[in-house]
Protein backbone atom coordinates (compact mmCIF):
# COMPACT_ATOMS: atom_id res chain seq x y z
CA UNK A 1 0.00 0.00 0.00
CA UNK A 2 1.27 3.42 -0.90
CA UNK A 3 1.69 5.76 2.20
CA UNK A 4 -0.29 9.01 2.40
CA UNK A 5 1.59 12.36 2.55
CA UNK A 6 1.70 13.81 6.09
CA UNK A 7 0.19 17.22 7.00
CA UNK A 8 2.09 20.20 5.65
CA UNK A 9 2.49 21.77 9.11
CA UNK A 10 1.32 24.94 10.99
CA UNK A 11 4.13 27.27 9.99
CA UNK A 12 3.56 27.32 6.23
CA UNK A 13 -0.20 27.70 6.79
CA UNK A 14 0.28 30.67 9.16
CA UNK A 15 2.60 32.32 6.72
CA UNK A 16 0.02 31.93 3.99
CA UNK A 17 -2.69 33.55 6.17
CA UNK A 18 -0.31 36.39 7.13
CA UNK A 19 0.44 37.02 3.47
CA UNK A 20 -3.26 37.22 2.73
CA UNK A 21 -3.99 39.70 5.60
CA UNK A 22 -1.01 41.86 4.68
CA UNK A 23 -2.15 42.03 1.08
CA UNK A 24 -5.64 43.16 2.24
CA UNK A 25 -4.17 45.77 4.59
CA UNK A 26 -1.85 47.06 1.90
CA UNK A 27 -4.67 47.47 -0.56
CA UNK A 28 -6.61 49.42 2.09
CA UNK A 29 -3.67 51.65 2.91
CA UNK A 30 -2.89 52.36 -0.67
CA UNK A 31 -6.49 53.35 -1.26
CA UNK A 32 -6.19 56.39 1.23
CA UNK A 33 -4.75 59.78 0.13
CA UNK A 34 -1.07 60.31 1.01
CA UNK A 35 0.61 63.72 1.13
CA UNK A 36 3.40 63.63 -1.40
CA UNK A 37 5.44 66.12 0.73
CA UNK A 38 4.64 65.63 4.43
CA UNK A 39 5.55 68.40 6.82
CA UNK A 40 7.76 67.87 9.87
CA UNK A 41 5.79 66.74 12.89
CA UNK A 42 2.94 65.44 10.63
CA UNK A 43 1.84 61.80 9.74
CA UNK A 44 4.51 61.21 6.98
CA UNK A 45 6.91 59.38 9.33
CA UNK A 46 4.15 56.97 10.34
CA UNK A 47 3.40 56.03 6.68
CA UNK A 48 7.06 55.37 5.89
CA UNK A 49 7.45 53.14 8.91
CA UNK A 50 4.39 51.15 7.82
CA UNK A 51 5.88 50.67 4.32
CA UNK A 52 9.15 49.47 5.85
CA UNK A 53 7.28 47.04 8.05
CA UNK A 54 5.34 45.72 5.03
CA UNK A 55 8.61 45.25 3.09
CA UNK A 56 10.10 43.25 5.96
CA UNK A 57 6.98 41.13 6.21
CA UNK A 58 7.05 40.36 2.47
CA UNK A 59 10.72 39.31 2.65
CA UNK A 60 9.83 37.03 5.53
CA UNK A 61 6.93 35.52 3.50
CA UNK A 62 9.26 34.80 0.58
CA UNK A 63 11.60 32.90 2.91
CA UNK A 64 8.70 30.95 4.36
CA UNK A 65 7.41 30.10 0.86
CA UNK A 66 10.85 28.84 -0.16
CA UNK A 67 11.05 26.70 2.96
CA UNK A 68 7.57 25.28 2.29
CA UNK A 69 8.54 24.39 -1.29
CA UNK A 70 11.61 22.51 -0.06
CA UNK A 71 9.52 20.52 2.40
CA UNK A 72 6.98 19.57 -0.30
CA UNK A 73 9.77 18.43 -2.69
CA UNK A 74 11.30 16.28 0.06
CA UNK A 75 7.92 14.76 0.87
CA UNK A 76 7.23 13.91 -2.79
CA UNK A 77 10.63 12.19 -3.17
CA UNK A 78 10.09 10.13 -0.02
CA UNK A 79 6.63 9.07 -1.18
CA UNK A 80 7.88 7.94 -4.68
CA UNK A 81 10.78 6.00 -3.13
CA UNK A 82 8.38 4.12 -0.85
CA UNK A 83 6.19 3.23 -3.84
CA UNK A 84 9.15 1.97 -5.91
CA UNK A 85 10.32 -0.14 -3.00
CA UNK A 86 6.90 -1.78 -2.70
CA UNK A 87 6.73 -2.41 -6.46
CA UNK A 88 10.08 -4.16 -6.37
CA UNK A 89 8.94 -6.22 -3.42
CA UNK A 90 5.83 -7.33 -5.33
CA UNK A 91 7.93 -8.37 -8.34
CA UNK A 92 10.36 -10.34 -6.16
CA UNK A 93 7.48 -12.09 -4.39
CA UNK A 94 6.00 -13.06 -7.80
CA UNK A 95 9.33 -14.39 -9.05
CA UNK A 96 9.81 -16.48 -5.92
CA UNK A 97 6.31 -17.92 -6.30
CA UNK A 98 7.04 -18.89 -9.95
CA UNK A 99 10.30 -20.60 -8.99
CA UNK A 100 8.59 -22.52 -6.18
CA UNK A 101 5.75 -23.58 -8.51
CA UNK A 102 8.26 -24.84 -11.10
CA UNK A 103 10.12 -26.73 -8.39
CA UNK A 104 6.86 -28.37 -7.30
CA UNK A 105 6.16 -29.51 -10.88
CA UNK A 106 9.64 -30.94 -11.25
CA UNK A 107 9.57 -32.68 -7.90
CA UNK A 108 6.20 -34.26 -8.77
CA UNK A 109 7.86 -36.05 -11.71
CA UNK A 110 10.20 -38.02 -9.51
CA UNK A 111 11.23 -38.83 -6.01
CA UNK A 112 14.98 -39.14 -6.51
CA UNK A 113 15.96 -35.90 -8.25
CA UNK A 114 14.87 -36.64 -11.81
CA UNK A 115 14.91 -33.65 -14.15
CA UNK A 116 12.74 -32.88 -17.17
CA UNK A 117 12.46 -30.12 -19.69
CA UNK A 118 13.32 -28.91 -23.15
CA UNK A 119 16.82 -28.76 -24.66
CA UNK A 120 16.26 -28.91 -28.44
CA UNK A 121 13.88 -31.81 -27.60
CA UNK A 122 11.79 -32.98 -24.65
CA UNK A 123 13.78 -35.09 -22.21
CA UNK A 124 13.72 -36.95 -18.88
CA UNK A 125 16.94 -37.55 -16.98
CA UNK A 126 18.14 -38.75 -13.61
CA UNK A 127 19.94 -36.28 -11.39
CA UNK A 128 23.08 -38.43 -11.29
CA UNK A 129 23.33 -38.46 -15.11
CA UNK A 130 23.13 -42.26 -15.43
CA UNK A 131 19.83 -42.31 -17.35
CA UNK A 132 18.35 -40.10 -20.03
CA UNK A 133 15.42 -40.36 -22.43
CA UNK A 134 14.91 -37.88 -25.27
CA UNK A 135 11.72 -37.79 -27.35
CA UNK A 136 11.74 -36.54 -30.94
CA UNK A 137 8.96 -36.34 -33.49
CA UNK A 138 8.77 -35.78 -37.23
CA UNK A 139 5.82 -34.88 -39.44
CA UNK A 140 5.91 -34.32 -43.17
CA UNK A 141 2.67 -33.27 -44.85
CA UNK A 142 2.96 -33.30 -48.63
CA UNK A 143 0.99 -32.41 -51.76
CA UNK A 144 1.97 -34.15 -55.04
CA UNK A 145 0.86 -33.59 -58.60
CA UNK A 146 1.98 -36.11 -61.24
CA UNK A 147 1.64 -35.86 -65.01
CA UNK A 148 2.73 -38.33 -67.66
CA UNK A 149 1.32 -39.33 -70.99
CA UNK A 150 -0.66 -42.40 -69.95
CA UNK A 151 -4.43 -42.98 -70.04
CA UNK A 152 -4.59 -41.52 -66.52
CA UNK A 153 -2.47 -38.46 -67.21
CA UNK A 154 -3.20 -36.36 -64.13
CA UNK A 155 -2.95 -37.53 -60.55
CA UNK A 156 -2.76 -35.36 -57.47
CA UNK A 157 -3.43 -35.50 -53.76
CA UNK A 158 -2.27 -34.97 -50.18
CA UNK A 159 -0.48 -37.37 -47.88
CA UNK A 160 1.22 -37.56 -44.50
CA UNK A 161 4.44 -39.02 -45.81
CA UNK A 162 6.11 -39.43 -42.45
CA UNK A 163 4.85 -39.20 -38.86
CA UNK A 164 7.52 -40.87 -36.78
CA UNK A 165 8.41 -40.98 -33.10
CA UNK A 166 12.03 -41.38 -32.03
CA UNK A 167 13.35 -42.26 -28.59
CA UNK A 168 17.03 -42.09 -27.74
CA UNK A 169 19.35 -41.50 -24.82
CA UNK A 170 21.57 -43.53 -22.51
CA UNK A 171 21.18 -46.03 -19.67
CA UNK A 172 23.42 -46.79 -16.68
CA UNK A 173 26.14 -44.62 -18.24
CA UNK A 174 26.55 -42.12 -21.10
CA UNK A 175 28.68 -44.85 -22.73
CA UNK A 176 25.60 -47.03 -23.36
CA UNK A 177 23.27 -45.31 -25.82
CA UNK A 178 20.12 -46.47 -27.58
CA UNK A 179 17.84 -45.42 -30.42
CA UNK A 180 14.28 -46.47 -31.23
CA UNK A 181 12.25 -45.20 -34.19
CA UNK A 182 8.61 -46.06 -34.90
CA UNK A 183 6.87 -45.16 -38.17
CA UNK A 184 3.38 -45.70 -39.59
CA UNK A 185 3.03 -47.62 -42.81
CA UNK A 186 1.98 -45.74 -45.94
CA UNK A 187 -0.52 -46.97 -48.49
CA UNK A 188 2.09 -48.60 -50.71
CA UNK A 189 1.87 -51.84 -52.68
CA UNK A 190 2.57 -54.86 -50.51
CA UNK A 191 2.15 -53.04 -47.18
CA UNK A 192 -0.68 -53.22 -44.66
CA UNK A 193 -1.75 -49.66 -43.95
CA UNK A 194 -2.48 -48.11 -40.59
CA UNK A 195 0.12 -50.15 -38.71
CA UNK A 196 3.20 -48.95 -36.88
CA UNK A 197 6.47 -50.76 -37.39
CA UNK A 198 10.03 -50.56 -36.18
CA UNK A 199 12.54 -48.80 -38.42
CA UNK A 200 15.49 -48.50 -36.04
CA UNK A 201 16.20 -50.33 -32.81
CA UNK A 202 19.80 -50.48 -31.67
CA UNK A 203 22.11 -50.29 -28.64
CA UNK A 204 25.61 -48.82 -28.84
CA UNK A 205 28.45 -49.22 -26.35
CA UNK A 206 31.42 -46.84 -26.38
CA UNK A 207 34.50 -48.99 -25.77
CA UNK A 208 36.64 -45.85 -25.39
CA UNK A 209 36.87 -42.38 -26.92
CA UNK A 210 37.59 -43.80 -30.39
CA UNK A 211 35.83 -47.17 -30.66
CA UNK A 212 32.18 -48.14 -30.31
CA UNK A 213 30.04 -51.15 -31.18
CA UNK A 214 26.30 -51.31 -31.78
CA UNK A 215 23.85 -54.17 -32.27
CA UNK A 216 20.28 -54.23 -33.50
CA UNK A 217 18.52 -52.88 -36.56
CA UNK A 218 20.01 -49.88 -38.37
CA UNK A 219 20.88 -48.44 -41.77
CA UNK A 220 23.88 -50.14 -43.32
CA UNK A 221 26.84 -47.73 -43.59
CA UNK A 222 26.90 -47.34 -47.35
CA UNK A 223 25.46 -44.49 -49.45
CA UNK A 224 25.54 -41.04 -47.80
CA UNK A 225 22.23 -39.81 -49.25
CA UNK A 226 20.40 -42.60 -47.45
CA UNK A 227 22.39 -42.13 -44.23
CA UNK A 228 21.37 -38.46 -44.00
CA UNK A 229 17.99 -38.37 -42.26
CA UNK A 230 14.82 -37.65 -44.22
CA UNK A 231 14.48 -34.65 -41.89
CA UNK A 232 17.62 -33.02 -43.32
CA UNK A 233 17.35 -33.53 -47.08
CA UNK A 234 17.70 -30.72 -49.61
CA UNK A 235 14.71 -31.61 -51.81
CA UNK A 236 11.26 -32.84 -50.80
CA UNK A 237 12.41 -36.45 -51.19
CA UNK A 238 15.62 -38.35 -51.85
CA UNK A 239 16.63 -39.05 -55.46
CA UNK A 240 15.20 -41.90 -57.53
CA UNK A 241 18.74 -43.27 -57.85
CA UNK A 242 18.90 -43.54 -54.06
CA UNK A 243 15.44 -45.08 -53.84
CA UNK A 244 16.48 -47.77 -56.33
CA UNK A 245 20.02 -48.44 -55.08
CA UNK A 246 20.14 -47.85 -51.32
CA UNK A 247 20.97 -50.85 -49.15
CA UNK A 248 18.35 -49.91 -46.58
CA UNK A 249 18.22 -51.28 -43.05
CA UNK A 250 19.34 -54.64 -41.74
CA UNK A 251 19.91 -56.47 -38.46
CA UNK A 252 23.43 -57.10 -37.29
CA UNK A 253 26.47 -55.69 -35.51
CA UNK A 254 28.58 -52.66 -36.42
CA UNK A 255 32.02 -51.54 -35.23
CA UNK A 256 32.85 -47.82 -35.59
CA UNK A 257 36.14 -45.94 -35.21
CA UNK A 258 36.22 -42.14 -34.96
CA UNK A 259 39.37 -40.15 -34.42
CA UNK A 260 39.76 -36.51 -35.39
CA UNK A 261 39.12 -36.21 -39.12
CA UNK A 262 38.65 -39.95 -39.77
CA UNK A 263 35.61 -42.16 -39.27
CA UNK A 264 35.20 -45.79 -40.32
CA UNK A 265 32.42 -48.35 -39.85
CA UNK A 266 32.27 -52.09 -40.50
CA UNK A 267 28.96 -54.01 -40.30
CA UNK A 268 28.09 -57.70 -40.41
CA UNK A 269 24.39 -58.14 -41.11
CA UNK A 270 21.56 -60.16 -42.60
CA UNK A 271 22.09 -58.37 -45.91
CA UNK A 272 20.66 -55.42 -47.77
CA UNK A 273 16.94 -54.74 -47.78
CA UNK A 274 17.33 -52.86 -51.02
CA UNK A 275 15.50 -50.07 -52.74
CA UNK A 276 12.92 -50.49 -55.46
CA UNK A 277 15.29 -51.88 -58.09
CA UNK A 278 17.88 -53.52 -55.88
CA UNK A 279 15.24 -55.26 -53.79
CA UNK A 280 13.86 -57.11 -56.79
CA UNK A 281 17.29 -58.46 -57.62
CA UNK A 282 18.39 -59.38 -54.10
CA UNK A 283 15.13 -60.98 -53.00
CA UNK A 284 14.63 -63.04 -56.13
CA UNK A 285 16.87 -65.92 -55.08
CA UNK A 286 15.83 -69.51 -55.76
CA UNK A 287 12.47 -70.24 -54.21
CA UNK A 288 12.36 -66.98 -52.26
CA UNK A 289 9.73 -64.53 -53.29
CA UNK A 290 10.13 -60.80 -53.82
CA UNK A 291 8.55 -60.03 -50.43
CA UNK A 292 11.57 -61.11 -48.34
CA UNK A 293 12.63 -58.34 -45.97
CA UNK A 294 15.62 -57.94 -43.65
CA UNK A 295 13.64 -55.56 -41.39
CA UNK A 296 12.22 -57.12 -38.20
CA UNK A 297 12.88 -60.56 -39.66
CA UNK A 298 13.57 -63.70 -37.63
CA UNK A 299 17.06 -65.09 -37.28
CA UNK A 300 16.47 -68.28 -39.27
CA UNK A 301 14.95 -66.62 -42.30
CA UNK A 302 16.56 -67.74 -45.53
CA UNK A 303 18.47 -64.60 -46.42
CA UNK A 304 22.27 -64.55 -46.81
CA UNK A 305 25.25 -66.71 -46.06
CA UNK A 306 27.21 -63.56 -45.34
CA UNK A 307 26.91 -59.82 -45.76
CA UNK A 308 29.59 -57.27 -44.93
CA UNK A 309 29.49 -53.48 -45.34
CA UNK A 310 32.28 -50.97 -44.76
CA UNK A 311 32.41 -47.18 -45.02
CA UNK A 312 35.25 -44.71 -44.53
CA UNK A 313 34.86 -40.92 -44.30
CA UNK A 314 37.55 -38.28 -44.12
CA UNK A 315 36.84 -34.73 -42.97
CA UNK A 316 39.01 -32.51 -45.16
CA UNK A 317 37.70 -29.29 -43.60
CA UNK A 318 35.07 -28.08 -41.14
CA UNK A 319 33.46 -30.18 -38.40
CA UNK A 320 31.35 -33.33 -38.29
CA UNK A 321 28.17 -31.54 -37.16
CA UNK A 322 28.03 -29.67 -40.47
CA UNK A 323 27.38 -32.88 -42.36
CA UNK A 324 24.30 -34.17 -40.58
CA UNK A 325 22.40 -32.43 -43.41
CA UNK A 326 22.98 -31.16 -46.95
CA UNK A 327 22.39 -27.44 -46.48
CA UNK A 328 24.95 -24.80 -45.47
CA UNK A 329 23.45 -21.68 -43.86
CA UNK A 330 24.97 -18.25 -44.43
CA UNK A 331 28.09 -17.54 -42.33
CA UNK A 332 28.77 -21.24 -41.70
CA UNK A 333 32.43 -22.21 -42.00
CA UNK A 334 33.75 -24.00 -45.07
CA UNK A 335 33.56 -27.79 -44.87
CA UNK A 336 34.48 -30.73 -47.09
CA UNK A 337 33.77 -34.43 -46.54
CA UNK A 338 34.93 -37.35 -48.67
CA UNK A 339 33.41 -40.81 -48.33
CA UNK A 340 33.88 -44.33 -49.72
CA UNK A 341 31.96 -47.55 -49.06
CA UNK A 342 31.83 -51.18 -50.21
CA UNK A 343 29.31 -53.95 -49.70
CA UNK A 344 29.42 -57.67 -50.46
CA UNK A 345 26.95 -60.45 -49.78
CA UNK A 346 26.01 -63.90 -50.94
CA UNK A 347 22.54 -65.33 -50.69
CA UNK A 348 21.77 -68.62 -49.01
CA UNK A 349 21.47 -71.58 -51.29
CA UNK A 350 18.16 -73.34 -51.71
CA UNK A 351 20.04 -76.46 -52.82
CA UNK A 352 17.50 -76.84 -55.55
CA UNK A 353 18.04 -78.65 -58.83
CA UNK A 354 19.84 -81.74 -57.52
CA UNK A 355 22.02 -79.91 -55.04
CA UNK A 356 23.35 -77.29 -57.43
CA UNK A 357 24.37 -74.07 -55.71
CA UNK A 358 22.11 -71.22 -56.68
CA UNK A 359 23.20 -68.28 -54.54
CA UNK A 360 23.03 -64.75 -55.89
CA UNK A 361 26.31 -62.87 -55.39
CA UNK A 362 26.39 -59.15 -55.03
CA UNK A 363 29.19 -56.60 -54.63
CA UNK A 364 28.84 -52.83 -54.70
CA UNK A 365 30.80 -49.66 -54.16
CA UNK A 366 30.10 -45.96 -53.77
CA UNK A 367 32.03 -42.69 -53.47
CA UNK A 368 30.73 -39.25 -52.52
CA UNK A 369 31.93 -35.70 -51.98
CA UNK A 370 30.11 -33.10 -49.86
CA UNK A 371 31.08 -29.42 -49.73
CA UNK A 372 29.62 -26.56 -47.70
CA UNK A 373 30.58 -22.97 -48.44
CA UNK A 374 28.61 -20.97 -45.87
CA UNK A 375 25.56 -20.01 -47.92
CA UNK A 376 25.97 -22.67 -50.62
CA UNK A 377 26.37 -26.44 -50.79
CA UNK A 378 27.39 -29.12 -53.27
CA UNK A 379 27.06 -32.92 -53.23
CA UNK A 380 27.91 -35.63 -55.73
CA UNK A 381 27.86 -39.40 -55.45
CA UNK A 382 28.37 -42.38 -57.75
CA UNK A 383 27.42 -46.00 -57.03
CA UNK A 384 27.92 -49.23 -58.93
CA UNK A 385 26.67 -52.74 -58.22
CA UNK A 386 27.67 -56.03 -59.81
CA UNK A 387 25.09 -58.77 -59.27
CA UNK A 388 25.48 -62.35 -60.45
CA UNK A 389 22.13 -64.10 -60.24
CA UNK A 390 22.62 -66.43 -63.21
CA UNK A 391 22.43 -69.58 -61.07
CA UNK A 392 19.57 -68.48 -58.83
CA UNK A 393 17.41 -66.78 -61.46
CA UNK A 394 18.65 -67.29 -65.05
CA UNK A 395 16.38 -64.57 -66.39
CA UNK A 396 18.22 -62.05 -64.22
CA UNK A 397 21.64 -63.19 -65.36
CA UNK A 398 24.46 -60.76 -64.60
CA UNK A 399 23.54 -57.17 -63.81
CA UNK A 400 25.64 -54.00 -63.82
CA UNK A 401 23.74 -51.29 -61.98
CA UNK A 402 25.03 -47.67 -61.95
CA UNK A 403 23.70 -44.44 -60.47
CA UNK A 404 25.00 -40.85 -60.23
CA UNK A 405 23.49 -37.96 -58.26
CA UNK A 406 24.67 -34.33 -58.13
CA UNK A 407 22.97 -31.42 -56.38
CA UNK A 408 23.70 -27.78 -55.61
CA UNK A 409 21.95 -25.29 -53.33
CA UNK A 410 22.49 -21.60 -52.56
CA UNK A 411 20.86 -19.12 -50.17
CA UNK A 412 19.32 -16.07 -51.83
CA UNK A 413 18.25 -14.63 -48.43
CA UNK A 414 18.90 -15.65 -44.81
CA UNK A 415 15.94 -18.09 -44.85
CA UNK A 416 15.48 -18.76 -48.57
CA UNK A 417 17.44 -21.40 -50.45
CA UNK A 418 17.14 -22.54 -54.07
CA UNK A 419 18.53 -25.83 -55.35
CA UNK A 420 18.87 -28.05 -58.41
CA UNK A 421 19.55 -31.80 -58.65
CA UNK A 422 20.42 -34.06 -61.56
CA UNK A 423 20.27 -37.86 -61.68
CA UNK A 424 21.49 -40.54 -64.06
CA UNK A 425 20.93 -44.28 -63.79
CA UNK A 426 21.86 -47.25 -65.96
CA UNK A 427 20.80 -50.88 -65.77
CA UNK A 428 22.57 -53.38 -68.06
CA UNK A 429 21.81 -57.08 -68.16
CA UNK A 430 24.05 -59.79 -69.63
CA UNK A 431 24.85 -63.47 -69.17
CA UNK A 432 21.42 -64.60 -70.26
CA UNK A 433 19.54 -61.71 -68.68
CA UNK A 434 16.23 -60.83 -70.29
CA UNK A 435 16.00 -57.48 -68.51
CA UNK A 436 16.25 -54.33 -70.56
CA UNK A 437 15.35 -50.96 -69.08
CA UNK A 438 15.91 -47.42 -70.38
CA UNK A 439 18.43 -45.19 -68.67
CA UNK A 440 17.19 -42.71 -66.10
CA UNK A 441 17.65 -38.97 -66.75
CA UNK A 442 15.95 -36.71 -64.23
CA UNK A 443 16.24 -33.05 -63.21
CA UNK A 444 14.67 -31.51 -60.08
CA UNK A 445 14.68 -27.86 -59.01
CA UNK A 446 13.01 -26.07 -56.13
CA UNK A 447 13.41 -24.00 -52.97
CA UNK A 448 13.47 -24.24 -49.16
CA UNK A 449 12.08 -21.66 -46.74
CA UNK A 450 13.51 -22.25 -43.27
CA UNK A 451 10.98 -20.72 -40.87
CA UNK A 452 12.81 -22.25 -37.90
CA UNK A 453 15.67 -24.14 -39.51
CA UNK A 454 14.83 -27.78 -40.26
CA UNK A 455 12.39 -27.80 -37.33
CA UNK A 456 9.81 -25.87 -39.35
CA UNK A 457 10.57 -25.90 -43.06
CA UNK A 458 8.63 -25.43 -46.30
CA UNK A 459 10.04 -27.20 -49.35
CA UNK A 460 8.70 -27.07 -52.91
CA UNK A 461 10.19 -28.61 -56.05
CA UNK A 462 9.35 -29.79 -59.53
CA UNK A 463 10.95 -32.72 -61.34
CA UNK A 464 11.20 -33.54 -65.03
CA UNK A 465 11.81 -37.07 -66.27
CA UNK A 466 13.79 -36.32 -69.41
CA UNK A 467 13.69 -40.01 -70.32
CA UNK A 468 11.32 -42.79 -69.31
CA UNK A 469 11.07 -43.69 -65.63
CA UNK A 470 11.03 -47.48 -65.60
CA UNK A 471 8.36 -48.88 -63.34
CA UNK A 472 10.39 -51.99 -62.52
CA UNK A 473 13.59 -50.22 -61.47
CA UNK A 474 13.39 -46.44 -61.06
CA UNK A 475 9.80 -45.48 -60.18
CA UNK A 476 9.20 -44.75 -56.48
CA UNK A 477 5.81 -44.10 -54.93
CA UNK A 478 7.25 -42.16 -52.01
CA UNK A 479 8.93 -39.76 -54.45
CA UNK A 480 5.72 -39.29 -56.48
CA UNK A 481 6.86 -41.03 -59.68
CA UNK A 482 4.84 -43.62 -61.58
CA UNK A 483 6.29 -46.22 -63.90
CA UNK A 484 6.63 -45.53 -67.64
CA UNK A 485 6.60 -48.98 -69.17
CA UNK A 486 5.94 -48.27 -72.83
CA UNK A 487 8.36 -45.44 -73.70
CA UNK A 488 5.85 -42.65 -73.28
CA UNK A 489 6.52 -38.93 -72.94
CA UNK A 490 8.49 -37.68 -69.89
CA UNK A 491 6.89 -37.33 -66.45
CA UNK A 492 6.44 -34.08 -64.54
CA UNK A 493 6.11 -34.18 -60.76
CA UNK A 494 5.30 -31.16 -58.58
CA UNK A 495 5.72 -31.51 -54.80
CA UNK A 496 5.30 -29.15 -51.86
CA UNK A 497 5.78 -30.11 -48.23
CA UNK A 498 5.64 -28.72 -44.69
CA UNK A 499 7.94 -30.36 -42.16
CA UNK A 500 7.70 -30.13 -38.37
CA UNK A 501 10.33 -31.53 -36.02
CA UNK A 502 9.98 -31.43 -32.26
Amino acid sequence: MRSRPPCLGIRPLASLMSLTLTAVWTASAIGQPVDPAPTPGGDGGSVMSQIDAMRREMDKLQQDNQSMKSEIDTLRAETDEDWLTEARADEIRGLVQDVLADADVRSSLQSDGMTAGWADHFFLASSDGRFKLTLEGQMQVRYIYNYHDQPDRHRQGWEVTRASLRFHGHVFSPDITYYLRIDPTRNEPGLVTGLYFLNDAWIRYALNDDWSVRVGQFKLPFNREELVSSSYQLAVERSLVNEAMNLGRSQGVELTYTNGASRASLALSDGASGGAGLGILLNNQGTQGATVSRINSNALLQDVEYAVTGRYEHLLSGNWNQFVDFTSPIDEEFGMLLGFAVHAQQGESTNGGGGARDEARFIGGTADLSMEFGGANFFISASHYYIDAANSTPTLGVINFTGIVAQFGIYVAPKWEVFVRGEYGQFDGSGGSTLDFPDLNLVTTGFNYYLEGHDLKWTTDIGFGISDVSGAIWAADIAGYRGDNDEVAPQVVFRTQIQLLF
